[in-house]
């Protein structure tokens, strides 16, 4: 037979006795104990008084007797107890005859459940407890009707819908961060994290990335409008410019005859040639056309102080979406920062939950119908603790730890890994 086998076959034997009349004993258990010895001469049994009343055996298995001392109990049935009494009182005594004792147990040692159920704790034990009772008398699996437990109940509640939010902004702030870094940057189309872009697939996030995809390319578009405008400014100021150079050339030249024709003139009239009328109108033209050359040069000044001034403009206009994109980006990271803590802090409370009061936590999936418990059984087993799984109808033991688990358990919440999972399912 292997050891597993045997082992089994050991526990199996061991929930067996729970039913045996001849219950063994074993540490907290109380016994009440009476001890009469029979007189013939006076027709009478007479009591023990001193070893008459209720003992509990030690946790070394023993029993502590007035007159007689420490009597071995543990692993014994209550008459091998009695018999032991009486032998060890007659020997101690020097009396002929042994006298009769009575051992019956006053209180059996508890047994404890731990794990998914409505009051885990200490229960006493009663011979034929089987672990539905057991289960029935912690007031069942899930079954929270202690206000304390409720309260939790609530809290749990509330606690995991704050960490649905907080998950759903966290991923939300992802996205806009993406979109700013690719404004700041001044990239020519967003480069999301690979985080949402692994769960492109869901409505909720590909909802989130098509909203920062539109406010990009709607920026986009706002900064080509305002460039375009600024730069059909310049091409304007441009043509101006080289419509001006060639006038000023232009001028250039009448200036430079009007200038001749001033000379001659004046040296006409210091030959008597001419009437100064005429200097008159030489000297008038040629004021004329520097007029118009000052004028030109003053055009031409403006049209580049335009361009210098459109070059200004769409130089603002890229700085002015840039220092807004790194404003928000940075109130996008204190937002993070506090997420963040909100987050670490809703799931501490949580685990406290978890802590305090396992049935009320687990109450929350109790309506998962994937969700199944498993019963096992702790004993001790010839002086070794064994585990094993338990049914409905098997009996219970004293000193047994009987524990309530989800079969595959289940965390309340799922942020270790950064995404939305079950946690934004309704």
């Amino acid at each position: 037979m292997s050891i597993l086998a045997a082992v089994g076959m050991a526990f199996v034997l061991g929930l067996s006795s729970a039913h045996a009349d001849d219950y063994i004993l074993g540490p907290q258990d109380k016994l009440r104990i009476r001890v009469y010895e029979w007189r013939p001469m006076a027709g009478s049994a007479v009591e023990w008084q001193p070893l008459t009343g209720e003992f509990v055996i030690s946790a070394s298995g023993n029993l502590s007797l007035p007159i007689i001392g420490t009597v071995p109990a543990a692993g014994m049935t209550s008459e091998q107890v009695a018999e032991s009494i009486g032998e060890r009182l007659k020997t101690q005594v020097g009396m002929q005859k042994r006298p009769n004792a009575s051992v019956e147990v006053a209180q059996y040692r508890p047994f404890f459940l731990t794990g998914l159920v409505a009051k885990p704790g200490r229960y006493d034990y009663s011979p034929g407890l089987t672990v539905i009772q057991a289960l029935s008398m912690a007031g069942g699996t899930f079954g929270v009707t202690d206000p304390t437990l409720v309260g939790l109940q609530r809290e749990a509640v509330v606690a995991r819908g704050d960490l649905r939010s907080l998950d759903v902004e966290r991923l939300s702030l992802l996205a806009r961060q993406a979109r700013l870094d690719a404004v700041i940057d001044n990239k020519p189309s967003i480069s999301f994290p690979p985080e949402l872009m692994q769960r492109a697939d869901d409505p909720l996030i590909a909802r989130m990335m098509d909203e920062e995809q539109d406010l990009f390319d709607t920026r986009q578009r706002s900064l080509r409008t305002e460039t375009d405008a600024l730069n059909q400014a310049k091409l304007l100021a441009s043509n101006q410019i080289e419509a001006l150079t060639s006038k000023a050339a232009s001028l250039a030249k009448q200036i430079e005859l009007a200038t001749k024709d001033v000379g001659t003139v004046n040296k006409l009239i210091s030959q008597g040639l001419t009437v100064s009328s005429r200097e008159l109108n030489a000297n008038q033209n040629l004021a004329q056309l520097e007029s118009q050359n000052l004028d030109v040069a003053l055009a031409n000044l403006k049209a580049r102080q335009d361009i210098a001034k459109a070059d200004g403009d769409i130089a603002d206009v890229s700085n002015r979406y840039r220092t807004q994109a790194l404003t928000e980006a940075a109130d996008v990271r204190d937002r993070l920062a506090a997420n963040r803590e909100k987050s670490a802090t809703t799931q501490a409370l949580l685990d406290n939950i978890q802590a305090r009061a396992p049935a009320a936590a687990a109450s929350l999936a109790s309506e998962d119908p994937r969700r199944t418990l498993k019963t096992t059984i702790d004993r001790i087993v010839d002086g070794s603790l064994h585990s094993m799984a338990a049914s409905d109808n098997d009996p219970v033991a004293p000193g047994d730890v009987i524990r309530v688990e989800d079969e595959k358990p289940q965390a309340l919440t799922q942020t270790t890994d950064n995404g939305l999972g079950p946690a934004l399912s309704p």
